[in-house]
């Protein structure tokens, strides 16, 4: 006996059974797949890192820090005030010199030193050499010797103060007016002095400083 035919309507039906399964959207990585350029999310919500061709890995980008240096004067030097030590309302700070020219650079003695306020302007500060009785301090009062510097050598000294306050007007240097011998060009460079009312600061000689 032949079979009847099925209806037209069942034909078509299992023809879009078989076209239906095409349709299934298929998975991510597959859809990715041989995309010239493709925006990929990571897990945490932002763009994840471009993988470099050669490596196949992310290519980290590293920023230097700029490290900053102290100028050169016109007179060959350059000088820097490091951070105030402090102790029981007593204060230490050293100064470096370095010879940043071409040339030796001779030194002897005490700089001259004037403090200078936020505006640059000069303050009413006893600048004594030594520890001027503020504090007993080991070396400070050591006798200056001469000394000659070749490029890239450097020299300090050191500052010495009370930060004491009582009656009269408080002093706050905020730069130091620096002549590296009595006669040369001054420097000015920053430098944090709460100085009181004390209005004294002891100064020690120059002496050859360590290599860094």
């Amino acid at each position: 006996m032949n079979a009847t035919p099925p209806p037209h309507g069942t034909r078509r039906i299992r023809a879009l059974r078989q076209v239906v399964p095409l349709l299934v959207p298929l998975p991510a990585a597959v859809l990715l797949t041989g995309c010239g350029s493709t925006h990929v999310t990571a897990a945490g919500g932002g763009p994840a890192p471009t993988a470099s061709p050669q490596l196949g890995a992310p290519t980290p980008t590293a920023t230097p820090t700029p490290t900053p240096t102290p100028d050169c004067s016109p007179g060959g030097v350059s000088l820097a005030a490091g951070e105030a030590d402090a102790a029981m309302g007593l204060r230490a700070m050293t100064v470096r010199l370095t010879n940043c020219g071409t040339r030796p650079y001779t030194l002897n003695g005490h700089p001259g030193v004037r403090v200078l306020s936020a505006e640059r302007a000069p303050l009413d500060i006893g600048v004594r050499h030594g520890s001027a009785g503020i504090a007993t301090v080991e070396g400070f009062d050591a006798a200056p010797a001469p000394m000659t510097l070749q490029p890239q050598e450097a020299a300090e000294f050191k500052l010495l103060w009370r930060n004491t306050v009582t009656a009269g007007e408080k002093a706050d240097g905020r730069y130091l007016d620096i002549a590296p011998q009595p006669g040369r060009p001054t420097v000015t460079v920053p430098a944090d002095l709460d100085l009181g009312t004390t209005g004294k600061l002891g100064i020690s000689a120059w002496t050859k400083a360590p290599a860094r």
